[in-house]
């Protein structure tokens, strides 16, 4: 992850708890407003929505590369193969 992604997700997380308690206080005044209630809910929805895409992402990243590291593996092993069959062929006795 980079700097400037750390920076928006720490921007984004500052914001989403400050929003939280914010609505909580509001909620903790009116305890029987149930679109508050209702609000406090969807922003949970959200936040988890959020943070599985997150870690969906990350989990991406991780897969990607291991198999762009598997990928340069083969190509190695290619590239030595050739050699070899190349060598053999110039240097048949």
């Amino acid at each position: 992850m980079d700097k400037i992604q750390n920076t928006k997700d720490l921007s984004f997380y500052n914001n989403a708890i400050l929003f939280t308690e914010l609505l909580n206080k509001k909620v903790n005044k009116n305890i029987d407003d149930k679109e508050l209630i209702l609000m406090q809910t969807l922003l949970i929805d959200i936040f988890f929505y959020v943070n599985n895409l997150q870690t969906h992402l990350a989990n991406c990243k991780v897969v990607n590369s291991k198999y762009r590291e598997q990928r340069n593996d083969a190509l190695l092993i290619a590239d030595e193969l050739r050699e070899e069959i190349e060598w053999s062929e110039n240097n048949q006795v």
